[in-house]
């Protein structure tokens, strides 16, 4: 019983992490031929794909019909991919969603069909393949709304208390000596750099033992981040007035710390 409530409680943190990176795209670009295949809407794939897309909310829209807004910021939008893996045997595919830095933001579940007629088989197996989607609730959030709610937040993120003038000399001159884009905020006894690892659609925190202390998947937004430790979401890495933050929820309270991170 212990058992299935903790996976039931990583299925709906990853659900959610899932569903608010998705909310920070306004247009699902469905492709007229999808690649492996050999005409466009070959077997109805992209017709069904739009429909399924259109029907949970979502803005979908061929790749030959871009809107102004979308031409002008491409990273508004993500790029549906079909990927298929069938044998003799079923028609399989998965349903993937790239953004506009090429990353897979998003790989569905596998769907299934034995059926030999090949457009009912790939219709049965997209259908299975988008499951997992019709159970995340969608809703488009500018990222300017992103923005003015992490500005709030920053306000309301502790400030440093003031300290002796010779302690925050020997602080400046250790911010001097880290190289690159390395951020150094308020410190206190136990706190670490963490160095970020590129990922295929973030980085990886680690420490310099070196173990992974967190995971950053991208967002649309510029150097705003889904965090996740341990595989379960754990609220936004952000940057803010040239300082980096992660919020969460604790105890039913939105909390807010200062990170050190090297690129």
């Amino acid at each position: 019983m212990l058992k299935s409530v903790f996976s039931l409680s990583f299925v709906l943190l990853l659900n959610l992490s899932v569903q608010a990176q998705l909310d920070s795209y306004k247009y699902i670009i469905v492709p007229k031929k999808f690649d492996g295949f050999k005409y466009d809407n070959q077997f109805r794939t992209s017709t069904q794909i739009k429909f399924l897309f259109s029907q949970n909310g979502y803005t979908a829209i061929y790749e030959d019909q871009i809107p102004p807004d979308l031409a002008q910021d491409p990273c508004k939008g993500v790029r549906v991919l079909l990927i298929d893996n069938s044998s003799l045997l079923a028609t399989k595919v998965r349903l993937g969603l790239r953004d506009c830095n090429g990353a897979v933001v998003y790989e569905s579940g596998e769907g299934k069909s034995k059926s030999k007629e090949y457009e009912l088989a790939y219709k049965e197996a997209i259908n299975g393949a988008f499951h997992d989607l019709k159970a995340l609730p969608y809703s488009y959030i500018p990222p300017e709304a992103v923005m003015e709610s992490l500005a709030v937040q920053k306000d309301e993120a502790p400030t440093r208390e003031a300290v002796p003038s010779e302690s925050l000399g020997r602080e400046s001159a250790a911010q001097e000596a880290i190289s690159g884009t390395a951020v150094r905020l308020e410190t206190s006894a136990g706190e670490e750099i963490w160095y970020a690892q590129a990922t295929d659609n973030g980085y990886q925190l680690v420490d310099s033992t070196p173990r992974i202390r967190m995971k950053l998947v991208k967002t649309a937004q510029k150097d705003t981040f889904i965090a996740t430790v341990d595989n379960q979401a754990m609220g936004m890495v952000y940057k803010k007035d040239g300082q980096w933050w992660h919020e969460f929820f604790k105890d039913g309270k939105t909390e807010v710390r200062p990170l050190q991170l090297k690129f």
